[in-house]
């Protein structure tokens, strides 16, 4: 994410010299060079004028919204009143945004001029011209050169804007491939292939295969992971989103946000985590008191690039829908043990049972067919907060057990742990989440989907059950992965807008679910330094001035 910081966006500049009262209409070409459809709303920011003061502005946008396919171009009006008020010589400034697909803003200056005998009241038309996505200035960097302490921050920031942009279709391809990688890998020990060796057997495998095999899912991964790398190559010289917030949480260990260009030398050049004692509390992190850690946690590779492009390959290669259903089975019974159970219990019940319904498979295979083109239009910031929701539940709930208040005593002293909460609270990580959540639940009323019920996993998971028989009675297949609406309600307004129990949660969900995060995690509480010890304090002696002779007034 952080990346995106590393050249200046080249963006057109505005200056003009009006009288005050007039209008200005803004005569916007925007062009469409990305691979996805754009949503446009253009706004300006108020007016701030030379003495910094600011005044509101009321504009107007003909049409009221611009929609775009890729290669398309179209025009719009954009009309704003200078006021009339203000005499000449002032200068006045404003911004115009593209809220949700441009962090920058385009700069517009205009001087008033001295007014005329003959109130010219025409419209000033300027054409402006916006191209999506913006070129580069490959010479410069953005805000000079991007600065690793504040890189954890604005990577962030950056991120979860980007989630409106990113289609849920490239996240969703990219978390099968890795789950039927975890899967395959898990098929090569013992009690893997003993599990696919029953699961066989099963009508509830032959149902999913032959669904997979029908919608076409192999060749759906496929285009979906190259659509997806070949755009973040081109934009940010990366691949593989999953591996780009990865690296975001590993560089939070190897540099000090709070300290910065301003810290101690040694503190900034030791590259290791240091660490935090005193709680993190809503008054600040300013009373934190920070230690020097002569320890490096060395920062891992969120997976070799090597091999694990080896690796995809071989898998996104793999057109076999058997592969692909028995890797997503595999997969999904190593990162939750409820669904490992359920599918040891089908593989138990269902091997016995004679085909009774031969609907199954098709319904299955007509409801992937018709289901996966709609997520294209769907952006991943659904499913990434119904994730980010999913991991802080289970976060919080480890968070109270004996390990995992061991666990975070530990974390809670180094400089990782205070990086976290620092750029979730600078970046309003909270305040991202609860807006996202609310948004995702409306959505999802306003497709018919019931309050009680949850997002896309709970669609996922439901989907999953339906290649069961119905005679079958598994237990667990009621207690589904997501959680309900209004549970979920709940657990965020409980959080609110706390960034220390938001990161903690996620954090120590992600660790429940990666043995590799698990390690890292618990590789960095090791290195923690020790509690500091309470300062003791000089008992505070009084003189009985009562009891002494001469005035109380001497």
């Amino acid at each position: 994410m952080s990346q995106r910081l590393e050249k200046t966006l080249v963006l057109p500049q505005v200056t003009l010299q009006l009288h005050s009262g007039t209008d200005l209409v803004l005569q916007l070409l925007i062009r469409n060079q990305l691979n996805e459809p754009v949503l446009l709303r253009p706004t300006l920011d108020d007016w701030v004028l030379n003495n910094s003061e600011i005044l509101p502005i009321v504009s107007r946008l003909e049409p009221p919204y611009v929609y775009l396919f890729p290669e398309y171009e179209s025009t719009c009006q954009l009309t704003v009143q200078v006021p009339d008020y203000l005499p000449s010589g002032t200068s006045l400034k404003t911004w115009l945004r593209f809220p949700g697909w441009l962090e920058d803003a385009i700069p517009i200056q205009l001087e008033l001029l001295e007014p005329t005998e003959t109130r010219d009241r025409t419209p000033v038309i300027h054409p402006l011209m916006v191209t999506f996505p913006p070129p580069r200035d490959s010479k410069e960097n953005y805000l000079g050169t991007a600065e690793p302490s504040t890189a954890g921050i604005f990577g962030l920031m950056s991120g979860l804007i980007d989630l409106d942009k990113i289609p849920a279709r490239w996240l969703i391809a990219e978390l099968l491939t890795r789950l039927c990688q975890h899967g395959t890998n898990y098929a090569q020990t013992p009690q893997g292939n003993e599990l696919l060796s029953q699961l066989s057997r099963t009508q509830f495998y032959r149902n999913g295969v032959y669904a997979f095999s029908s919608a076409q899912v192999p060749a759906w991964i496929s285009s979906s992971i190259s659509m997806a790398n070949t755009l973040l190559a081109a934009q940010i010289g990366r691949r593989h989103l999953l591996s780009i917030w990865e690296e975001w949480l590993f560089d939070l260990a190897q540099t000090d946000i709070e300290m910065g260009n301003g810290g101690d030398r040694k503190d900034r050049e030791d590259g290791g985590d240091g660490g935090v004692h005193s709680e993190l509390n809503q008054g600040g992190f300013c009373s934190n008191v920070t230690t020097n850690s002569d320890k490096k946690v060395a920062k891992p590779a969120p997976t070799n690039p090597v091999s694990y492009q080896q690796s995809e390959a071989s898998i996104l290669n793999t057109q076999n829908p058997e592969q692909w259903f028995a890797g997503l089975i595999l997969g999904l019974a190593q990162v939750s043990p409820r669904l490992a159970d359920c599918f040891r219990a089908i593989a138990t019940q269902d091997s016995t049972l004679p085909m009774i319904d031969q609907t199954i498979p098709a319904q299955a295979s007509y409801s992937l067919t018709t289901g996966l083109p709609g997520l294209d239009g769907l952006p991943g910031r659904w499913l990434v907060v119904e994730l980010l929701i999913l991991l802080a539940q289970q976060g919080d709930t480890y968070s109270r057990t004996e390990a995992g208040c061991q666990l975070l005593n530990r974390l809670s002293r180094t400089r990782f742990f205070k990086n976290g909460v620092l750029a979730f609270a600078s970046a309003q990580a909270p305040r991202w989440l609860v807006i996202s959540q609310s948004a995702a639940a409306a959505y999802h009323s306003s497709l018919g989907v019931q309050m009680g019920q949850g997002g896309l996993l709970h669609v996922g998971e439901k989907w999953l059950w339906t290649l069961v028989a119905n005679t079958l009675n598994i237990k667990g297949m009621d207690n589904p992965v997501s959680v309900s609406n209004a549970a979920t309600k709940t657990f965020v307004c409980e959080l609110g807008m706390d960034a220390q129990r938001w990161f903690v949660g996620i954090l120590l969900g992600l660790i429940q679910v990666s043995p590799k995060m698990a390690k890292w995690v618990q590789a960095i509480a090791d290195q923690a330094p020790p509690p500091l010890a309470p300062t003791p304090t000089s008992p505070v002696m009084f003189n009985d001035v009562l009891n002494e002779g001469g005035s109380l007034g001497r």
